[in-house]
């Protein structure tokens, strides 16, 4: 073979190496692509007046202060009264996490009140017996509705701020979502070192503007400081959907056309946010368009606070990936629509708890492939 052809096989071949990595479903392109968002940011805005969101019904105010560590991940599971037999699979499978990586892990449940059919007194008894029995219940006093995710959210950033301060990172995802809690603290801490390298100066190119921002917004646990984050499978180019009635119905009057389509946000089933970030959320979010959908809502806010989101695909969103040793156990942090059943039967598989695995999760090939391989099940799955 002439050594010419030999060099255009290998440049091709290189080249194609560089699309697949940066454009195919490995998701590298788009964190990159969500780095840039910093630079495209507005100037912050001032602080809004403090949020007016209603009274706690079980607050459970001491559910963050046990004896020992402090909470490093502090997860916010969104759920509704009648939703029991999820809350009990998690609490059964990756809810019971309370520690990974030797950093302490606490999961607790959103809920508003009981409507429509549950809205009776029994089950609001049923449900603080429940609290009573667990300790792992938050409940406010608003109707509990799909409309109302922004409520539900907003109250239990709100309690992580007040009630759970020392936590570094929150959360906040729903109760049909798996989440590899001993993999997620691992990227967590990560990206955490990360930060710690660019704050030593190792990163002179970081823009002094955003460099600014994210020193104002800095929360600390004891000498160690926790740089802004907002991570999450990003939506870009979400236009409002305008049918009336519609589960993701947004007026004119919320969102004018004139706006044009949603800043990039994270996906609802499940994002992470710094404690700084939650605290730059919550003193903007009163200025912010009052919108139901929460993830739409705190992408917003965040954008209005200074912070741009980052995409991490690990991260699964609304996708739901096919039952896989290695996809779950390796490579996903979330993954979205499992029932009681099969959150219980993905526990299962994985071994249950680290000490319960009695083999790798992944062949040699599978690592290699790494997540791409889980986004290309899915697709075929789909």
């Amino acid at each position: 073979m002439p050594l010419s052809l030999f060099r255009r096989l290998l440049l091709a071949t290189l080249l194609l190496a560089i699309v697949w990595t940066l454009f195919g479903p490995s998701g590298i392109g788009e964190e990159l692509l969500s780095l840039s968002l910093a630079s495209l940011l507005p100037a912050p805005a001032s602080p809004g007046p403090p949020l007016a969101l209603p009274r706690l019904l079980i607050p459970n105010e001491d559910a963050c202060t046990p004896p020992g560590a402090p909470t490093f991940l502090l997860i916010l599971v969104c759920s509704a009264t009648e939703h029991l037999n999820q809350r009990n699979a998690i609490r059964a499978s990756w809810g019971g996490v309370r520690a990974a990586r030797g950093l302490r892990v606490q999961t607790l449940f959103l809920l508003g009140e009981p409507h429509g059919t549950y809205s009776d007194q029994s089950s609001q008894k049923q449900l603080e017996r429940e609290s009573a029995a667990k300790g792992d219940i938050l409940q406010a006093a608003f109707q509990d509705s799909y409309r109302n995710l922004t409520l539900k959210t907003l109250s239990g950033l709100n309690w992580a701020d007040k009630y759970c301060p020392m936590a570094r990172y929150v959360l906040k995802t729903d109760d049909d979502v798996f989440v590899n809690v001993p993999e997620l603290v691992a990227e967590l801490i990560r990206r955490g070192g990360r930060w710690e390298q660019w704050e030593k100066g190792i990163d002179p190119q970081r823009e002094a503007g955003v460099e600014n921002r994210q020193q104002e917004g800095k929360s600390t646990l004891g000498s160690r400081q926790v740089p802004l984050l907002y991570l999450g499978r990003l939506h870009w180019q979400v236009h409002p959907s305008r049918t009336p009635g519609g589960k993701h119905h947004i007026s004119e009057e919320q969102w004018p056309l004139s706006w044009g389509s949603f800043p990039p946000y994270a996906s609802g089933t499940g994002y992470v946010l710094s404690a700084s970030a939650v605290q730059l959320i919550l003193k903007v979010a009163s200025r912010a368009p009052p919108l139901p959908l929460e993830d739409v809502f705190v992408g917003i806010s965040a954008r209005r606070g200074g912070l741009s989101p980052t995409h991490c695909v690990r991260l699964a969103g609304a996708t739901h990936y096919p039952l896989d040793r290695c996809c779950y156990g390796k490579f996903l942090l979330t993954s979205h629509r499992l029932d009681p059943w099969k959150m219980q039967e993905v526990w299962k598989l994985l071994g249950g708890t680290e000490g319960g695995r009695t083999k790798p999760f992944c062949t040699w090939l599978q690592g290699i492939l790494g997540i791409a391989r889980c986004r290309i099940n899915a697709w075929f799955q789909s």
